[in-house]
């Protein structure tokens, strides 16, 4: 029994002794654990200002420096801790320094002490020997490069970022006209990137520019890896490479190009393609949709900004109190900021220029300027027309390049339509196809479809259009007059309001001039202007008299003298006369003819002359009446692309034995595409449509009292037989109806419609079905029109209407 306690004793002897001696040794712990972490602190220090200057240099500290750093920095503010509460702890101390007013807590905070004075002696000894302390890697970004604010373009930079971090998208082509804003862009791109450095091991950020060289892509590449010693001086395109891509195949890189016009062949480079299995990326900027398809990459389009961004931004580049100071000049400058029509180069460039300019005249002046010439200002000539002139030289072609001058004629901001700007170059001669139309037509729509790949055009939702960009534009006219050397090399005044004819200095200089959309009535009055280099003159929607050496457009008796014209077209505000037609008859060249016509008489014997009706590409029908039977058209006009009906009499467009018809080889609207119907009486169906095969525009405006169908099936049931090649507007894209109060039935069943881009129905009551599911139908936002209208109408089946 006394053993026992003695044993028990003892034990709580030693237990007690062993808490004591963190109380008993608390003093002595404090002043080691002080000196201790003064060496700390200094060692610390020293290796800091170490790494410093080995980072400044362009090296990374090694991992053992790191970890040893971060331990250090982990165990300082718990030895601050110690040290400040350091006087209060001592004062509890009492019987010299072997008892505590608070066992407990002195014991805590002497167990403390002890153990971080151990751990701090642990950090001391494990610190990395050696010299040195830092290394070269792979930096993850590029820090200094100018990153500007996304005005506008944050959505983009939203929609770029999600694709670009999709795992199977390995290259990213960004693309859009110049000045659009693709380098900001990108740039921005790298700043996300740098915020990811743990994801990716390098960002290399690269500007090619129009003229293509490996060797100096390869360098910037180079110093970015830390490979540009003497030794790689010395290597050739190819050593170099191998060089990179040995480095860039055991990293996750992304690698950013800004600025290329042609394919890059990364192989050349060096550059590993980028893969879902090596996580790598690639993505570039460049002016051209074609480049983005011949690097196989995914491509995200970047537009120009929208009405409201585009004034922030321009706002922002003014800055100072000048648009405050007059309500005028705030109202000049947002016309002059519409005039940017949203590309941020116009927006910075103009908006700095005008920055300083305080008075309301100026402001008025450089309105003027913008209108007529653009390049009279320095900043724009330099800033913006020749970085844009870049897209036009990467065209190389002079074809494409006369073609893409020849687009500037068209009225600003206006529509052009496809066929019509095909003509155009196929009839002045631009493009011939070997003397063969039908060839000359197929290589015009290839160039439209370069220029709009170059960003040079822009297409338009309905794809018979494309617009060209008012700065383009702008660049295109300076191109145009010789870099505004010969300012009447090529004249357009459009929708400028002119009552006459411009004054010409030297009409000799003059090759082209378009006045489209002007208020002219006499081209020039008592004297005619001699103009023998003159080969375009476009007058499209003026109020035409008089032609000088002819009497009146109702005759334009001249025209029997121009025996080598192929391409004719009246059909914008002149009415054909049987006389006239007498004229055309004698164009034996002729290939091409637009014609507008008032009155049936004059229709039937243009009708009746085979050769002429062959030739008709687009018709205008204006206050036609014809009470005796359809004005059958589909015999005839076999090269009808273009047709008008306004304010007309008229049953049917067809025969009515043709809708019988068990073949379509006799129907000749192959070529029809655009279609244009406004109040037209005594007509109760356009089934005639259904002949056209290559239909994709169709409007048709009322009143028509009597229009109650647009295809009749009981009219084509015959020619839509079972078996029957047909496939109703196949290739439509756009159809707007309105202010049709009979109209009961687009078609009878539902169609495919795989074109269809844009649908429009208005004030059409008794209109109860549509050719398309409900789901179509609010893609089309046609419940916006009318909801009333809209949750009347009927659907396939209870599926479908869900």
């Amino acid at each position: 029994m006394g053993n026992v306690l003695s044993n028990g004793f003892q034990a709580a002897t030693s237990f007690f002794l062993e808490k004591a001696k963190y109380i008993l040794e608390l003093e002595d712990n404090l002043e080691a654990l002080q000196e201790v972490a003064r060496r700390l602190k200094a060692m610390k220090d020293d290796l800091q200002n170490q790494l410093e200057m080995e980072e400044r240099k362009g090296l990374r500290a090694l991992e053992e420096i790191k970890v040893w750093l971060s331990e250090v920095k982990a165990i300082q503010p718990k030895v601050t801790k110690l040290l400040e509460d350091r006087t209060s702890e001592i004062e509890r101390l009492s019987m010299y320094g072997y008892c505590s007013s608070n066992f407990l807590l002195t014991y805590h905070y002497g167990k403390n002490v002890f153990e971080t004075l151990e751990k701090v002696r642990s950090i001391l000894s494990s610190k990395p020997c050696g010299e040195v302390v830092a290394r070269r890697i792979l930096p993850p970004g590029v820090n200094d490069i100018d990153t500007q604010r996304t005005v506008g373009l944050e959505k983009t930079l939203e929609d770029a970022w999600s694709l670009l971090m999709e795992k199977e998208v390995g290259i990213l082509g960004i693309y859009g006209m110049g000045g659009i804003g693709k380098t900001t862009l990108l740039k921005q791109i790298n700043e996300k990137l740098l915020e990811k450095k743990d994801e990716f091991g390098v960002v290399i950020f690269v500007v090619v520019s129009q003229n293509l060289q490996v060797e100096k892509i390869q360098k910037e590449i180079g110093k970015r890896l830390g490979l540009c010693d003497e030794e790689w001086e010395k290597k050739d395109q190819k050593e170099k490479a191998t060089c990179i891509k040995e480095v860039l195949t055991s990293k996750r890189f992304v690698m950013l190009l800004d600025d290329i016009w042609e394919k890059v062949k990364l192989q050349e480079i060096g550059i590993p393609f980028p893969s879902a299995d090596n996580g790598s990326k690639v993505v570039f900027t460049t002016r051209s949709k074609y480049v983005c398809g011949r690097m196989g990459a995914h491509d995200l389009e970047v537009k120009q900004l929208d009405q409201k961004n585009a004034w922030e931004l321009f706002r922002q580049k003014i800055r100072g109190t000048t648009l405050d100071s007059d309500p005028k000049i705030l109202e000049l400058a947002k016309q002059i900021c519409a005039k940017c029509k949203g590309l941020p180069l116009a927006l910075t460039v103009i908006g700095e220029t005008m920055s300083y300019k305080t008075s309301v005249r100026e402001w008025q002046c450089a309105i003027d300027d913008l209108d007529s010439n653009a390049d009279n200002y320095p900043e724009v000539r330099d800033e913006i027309l020749k970085i844009l002139k870049l897209s036009y030289d990467d065209l190389k072609d002079e074809t494409l390049q006369q073609c893409f001058q020849y687009c500037a004629l068209f009225p600003e901001d206006k529509e052009i339509y496809k066929d019509e700007l095909v003509e155009y170059w196929v009839s002045e001669g631009i493009i011939d196809g070997d003397g063969e139309r039908e060839r000359a037509i197929n290589q015009s729509y290839k160039i439209i479809g370069i220029l709009v790949s170059a960003c040079l055009l822009m297409p338009v939702d309905t794809l018979d259009f494309v617009k060209m960009h008012d700065v383009i534009r702008q660049m295109a006219l300076w191109v145009a007059s010789n870099f505004g050397k010969e300012e009447e090399k090529f004249i357009v005044k459009t929708g400028a309001g002119l009552h006459q004819m411009p004054e010409v200095r030297d009409w000799n200089a003059v090759r082209r001039m378009s006045l489209a959309e002007n208020e002219i009535q006499n081209i020039a009055g008592d004297v005619s202007p001699v103009c023998p280099n003159l080969t375009t003159l476009l007058l499209k929607d003026n109020k035409l008299v008089n032609i000088s050496g002819v009497r009146t457009l109702e005759s334009i008796s001249v025209i029997s003298s121009l025996v080598n014209i192929e391409m004719l077209f009246l059909h914008e505000g002149t009415f054909l006369s049987l006389e006239l037609i007498e004229d055309i008859k004698l164009l034996k060249n002729l290939k091409g003819l637009g014609v507008s016509i008032n009155d049936v008489v004059v229709l039937e014997r243009l009708l009746s002359i085979p050769k002429l009706a062959r030739c008709i590409d687009a018709i205008s029908l204006d206050g036609v009446v014809a009470k005796g039977g359809p004005l059958q058209f589909e015999t005839a006009m076999t090269s009808l692309r273009y047709i008008m009906i306004e304010r007309c009499i008229i049953s049917d467009i067809m025969d009515h034995t043709r809708y019988g018809c068990t073949s379509t080889s006799a129907i000749c609207f192959q070529n029809l595409g655009y279609v244009n119907i406004s109040v037209v009486s005594c007509i109760q169906d356009l089934s005639w449509l259904i002949f056209a095969p290559n239909l994709a525009v169709v409007f048709v405006e009322g009143p028509s009292p009597e229009l109650q169908e647009i295809i009749s099936r009981e009219k084509v049931c015959g020619i839509l037989n079972k078996g029957s090649s047909i496939v109703p507007f196949r290739k439509l894209h756009t159809i707007y109806l309105e202010d049709l109060e009979e109209l009961k039935s687009i078609y009878w069943e539902r169609l495919e419609l795989p074109s269809l881009k844009r649908m429009e129905i208005k004030y059409c009551p008794k209109l109860k079905k549509l050719p398309l599911s409900k789901e179509r139908a609010y893609y089309f936002d046609l419940h916006e029109y009318n909801e009333e209208w809209f949750e009347t109408l009927e659907w396939e089946d209870e599926a479908t209407e869900e």
